[in-house]
């Protein structure tokens, strides 16, 4: 083994991030139109109502709107509940898209898995 090299391999890039603003955010929810955006895993759609009646109690906001993510894409490519969380994801279709930017103040993007 004497002479043999090893090679080692550090998979952590350095960050590029340049540029990068924070959409402004309102100093208060009240009275606000708020979309919740579901990436379509059960568990978000089972406390998305939940979260309606939170924000329209304890900050005041005056209606929800609530949008799905294309489910299609991930009933398509087969997935399950039970296969990789990490691979699942589907895409805001362009009517939902207009739909949220027309309508809602603020857009929270939900996940649940």
């Amino acid at each position: 083994m004497s002479g043999s090299t090893i090679l080692i391999v550090d998979p952590i890039g350095e960050p590029r991030i340049s540029g990068l603003q924070l959409a402004p955010r309102p100093e208060s929810l009240e009275g606000l139109t708020v979309g919740l955006v579901s990436n379509g895993w059960w568990s978000f759609n089972v406390v998305q109502h939940h979260y309606e009646e939170l924000l329209k109690e304890r900050c005041g906001v005056g209606d929800v709107v609530f949008v799905n993510v294309d489910s299609a894409r991930i009933k398509e490519r087969g997935f399950r509940r039970s296969d990789n969380p990490s691979q699942i994801n589907g895409n805001l279709d362009a009517k939902s898209f207009e739909e949220l930017a027309s309508k809602c103040d603020v857009v929270i993007n939900g996940l649940g898995n």
